[in-house]
């Protein structure tokens, strides 16, 4: 997403859910002003505003969403999140699940869409099968296939279905944290009922609504991520065009997310299914339990707002790392301590030489970065902090980790 590109800012409040259309929506929060997640400005580049953000319920099918609605074209047409870099072992071990739990043959035809610079699809390509992806990022599908990877470079929608014909009488369909993106999402979902066989199956991972709360994790809340599912929202959804949840897995990616398969048929749910539908419903997810959480979450960041302002008045140099959308998220909550970050380091190459969003902070790569004259570091993409530190064992450093719960953690060498 990039303030130079042709397609401008717009934004509308949201007057009806996403998913089932209806008008009965109720605040469950209210954010205040926020920055756009995705937004890496060079530094030329005016700012853009901060932006309202609300999470609303829909009473009628039980979906959160977040208002306002920023276009998708926008959004997603020119995108910095390049999903392999940090996310490669999780598409190898998804591709070896799914071998292993549907056993599908060479010759099955497989898409996924939002499939970004195709590190799922590398993974089913070197185990012997020939898939395809779509996505409307130009420069992240040209990255695609430099590999060799087969993507269409467009949305995935009803419209795209009946244009492309490798887009129909699909075996199984994939969304990858894609499937909370996009604004016409009852349209995705007719649209993969459309895109699959008779007996295809469409293999979703999506964020837990439950998890978010469990581990505090709102910095992944923000515009891009425009719903929160339950197994109960999702599963309404997908009824709606003949798509019926079989089998659900809990899984770590992005704070917790679920693995959901679903089919054509309304098969028995597995055992583990049914355990996960009743952990689920024994969770209270009204906007009470909602906003105790937000509280908590709250009160972390301001913890580390102190810890960042203290440490820096005992003459302490202090980065980050993690230039991601929950990275601008969680920034803007610093509101003093921001400003003596000097540094945010990033292993990926479409984020080098910006900026952090309102924060101005700048964004250096990993590879050849001086740590000797810093002596803390905050990890930003704190649910990946173990494999953060491994990377930064030779620092020296100390980490400040965020979340679920405030976490400092000093260097053996900065001990007494």
């Amino acid at each position: 997403m990039r303030p130079e590109s042709s397609v401008e800012l717009e934004f509308k409040e949201l007057t009806s859910c996403g998913a089932c259309q209806s008008e009965n929506l109720v605040l469950t929060h209210d954010f205040g002003n926020v920055p756009l997640a995705g937004y890496f400005p060079k530094s030329e580049e005016a700012l853009i505003d901060l932006i309202p953000m609300r999470l609303l319920f829909c009473i009628d099918c039980t979906l959160h969403q977040i208002s306002p609605v920023i276009s998708d074209e926008y959004l997603f047409k020119d995108y910095r999140y390049i999903s392999s870099i940090g996310m490669q072992k999780h598409f190898n071990e998804l591709a070896d699940w799914f071998v292993e739990e549907c056993n599908p043959s060479e010759s099955a035809k497989i898409l996924e869409f939002g499939c970004n610079d195709g590190p799922l699809l590398s993974a089913l390509a070197s185990r012997r099968f020939s898939p395809i992806g779509i996505d409307p990022a130009s420069n992240i599908v040209q990255r695609a296939m430099e590999k060799g990877l087969t993507v269409i470079n467009d949305f995935f929608s009803l419209d795209s279905v009946k244009r492309y014909s490798e887009l129909q009488d699909l075996d199984y369909i994939f969304s990858s944290n894609s499937f909370a993106h996009i604004s016409e999402i009852s349209s995705i979902a007719e649209a993969v009922s459309s895109a699959l066989a008779p007996n295809g199956r469409f293999i979703v991972e999506v964020q837990s609504l439950v998890s978010i709360l469990e581990t505090s994790a709102f910095d992944f809340v923000y515009h891009e991520h425009k719903y929160y599912y339950t197994l109960e929202s999702i599963s309404r959804l997908m009824k709606r065009f003949d798509l019926h949840l079989e089998k659900a897995k809990l899984i770590p990616t992005h704070g917790g997310s679920y693995r959901l398969i679903f089919g054509k048929s309304d098969q028995k749910q597995s055992d583990k299914t049914i355990e996960l539908i009743t952990r689920e419903k024994s969770y209270s997810l009204n906007s009470r339990a909602i906003k105790k959480a937000i509280i908590k979450y709250e009160f972390e960041l301001r913890k580390l707002d102190d810890l960042i302002e203290s440490l820096h008045a005992e003459g302490n140099r202090i980065v980050a790392f993690g230039a991601s959308g929950r990275g601008n998220m969680l920034l803007g909550r610093l509101s003093r301590s921001r400003r003596l970050i000097e540094k945010v380091i990033d292993e990926s190459p479409e984020r080098f030489g910006r900026l952090m969003a309102q924060n101005q902070i700048p964004i250096e790569p990993l590879l050849g970065f001086d740590f000797t004259e810093y002596t803390t570091i905050v990890v930003l993409a704190w649910n990946y902090s173990d494999t953060i530190m491994q990377k930064l064992e030779n620092t020296h450093l100390d980490y400040l980790i965020p979340l679920p719960t405030l976490k400092r953690i000093v260097s053996k060498h900065h001990k007494n």
